[in-house]
């Protein structure tokens, strides 16, 4: 006598291979976006649309999939957590110094305190206002705004007996003596695309450079399906991505020359996230402060509403706080 299979077996026999098939597809697919992030990156228009669009919507179907292996097919768990690490880790840049938080890696507790404050204050818009309350609970030794145009009397009533040296778009105040030193003229752009200044600190000078590097967004509103399909999008973003390489590589340089031999701090709106391939080739040789000791994402742009995407809810990373090896990052 021979047996038949009933529906009920074979669903039972088709839901763990569901499982482990869209398991797999989802990792791979995970892995194909951290290499167009890391590896492309903005060398590929492609890769450059993906690195300035919000990642977070691809924790989703990670999510669904832990869900559906926990109660279907418990054996996917560890395939679905892998894809977890890999899309909340590289993939959206989660930041969590694991070994500072457990005093594995100590921090150094010699010298002196510096706490820094940058921030694009957007022509101070909306509400400058409450910016400066949320810079009185930080309390820091020294601040640095781009985008300061034209200046709010709001700064001047609110540090009125700090040092500050006011540039173009770039205003720096300190509680320590302050001077300009070099202005950074980006030829690509024809604009002034960063400052620094000498900080006589405590422990004696320090150059801080304040800078803002050109944004993609004139290359990304601009693209369409039109335009993709008769390729001018494209060339456009990827002219404008070997544009602000050249720009980033002169204030790199720059601000060596501004530097001599005295230990540096460089904060701004770099307008690129870490795992930009253009932030890698000339900041990666500094600290980041974010990196280093900040926990969570980070996330710090855009500010402005969008019809696609939730109010105050920033996507990506593009503004930091570097520094030279004579400093030790405590927090950020």
């Amino acid at each position: 006598m021979s047996s038949m299979s009933s529906p009920t077996d074979a669903s039972t026999r088709f839901t763990p291979r569901l499982m482990v098939v869209l398991s797999w597809i989802n990792l791979l697919a995970l892995a194909v976006v951290a290499w167009l992030l890391f590896v492309v990156s903005e060398s590929w228009w492609v890769g450059t649309v993906l690195t300035y669009a919000p990642l977070t919507p691809f924790v989703a179907p990670t999510l669904g999939l832990l869900v559906a292996s926990f109660f279907w097919h418990r054996p996917s768990l560890f395939l679905n957590t892998v894809s977890l690490a890999l899309v909340a880790g590289p993939v959206m840049g989660l930041s969590f110094p694991i070994l500072r938080l457990t005093g594995i890696v100590p921090v150094r507790a010699d010298g002196y305190e510096l706490k820094l404050v940058s921030c694009n204050v957007q022509a101070f818009r909306p509400d400058f206002s409450m910016l400066l309350h949320e810079i009185a609970v930080i309390d820091p030794d020294v601040i640095a705004l781009q985008e300061a145009f034209p200046l709010s009397p709001l700064v001047t009533t609110a540090f009125p007996e700090w040092y500050t040296v006011q540039q173009d778009r770039y205003w720096v105040g300190s509680r320590y003596p302050l001077r300009l030193i070099a202005t950074c003229q980006a030829a690509i752009f024809n604009r002034i695309a960063g400052v620094a200044v000498e900080i006589q600190t405590p422990a004696g000078s320090v150059i801080l450079g304040n800078i803002h590097q050109m944004t993609p967004r004139r290359g990304l509103v601009k693209l369409s399906l039109r335009s993709v399909f008769e390729d001018d999008g494209p060339r456009r973003l990827e002219k404008l991505g070997r544009q602000r390489a050249e720009e980033s590589l002169a204030i790199r340089t720059w601000m060596e020359s501004a530097r001599g031999n005295r230990p540096l701090l460089i904060c701004g709106d770099f307008n690129t996230p870490v795992s930009s391939q253009l932030f890698r080739s000339h900041w990666s040789e500094f600290q980041s402060a974010f990196d280093i000791a900040g926990i969570g994402f980070g996330y710090t742009a855009p500010c402005q509403p969008s019809q696609y995407w939730p109010e105050n809810l920033p996507w990506a990373r593009i503004d930091h706080i570097l520094c030279s090896a004579e400093w030790s990052v405590q927090s950020c």
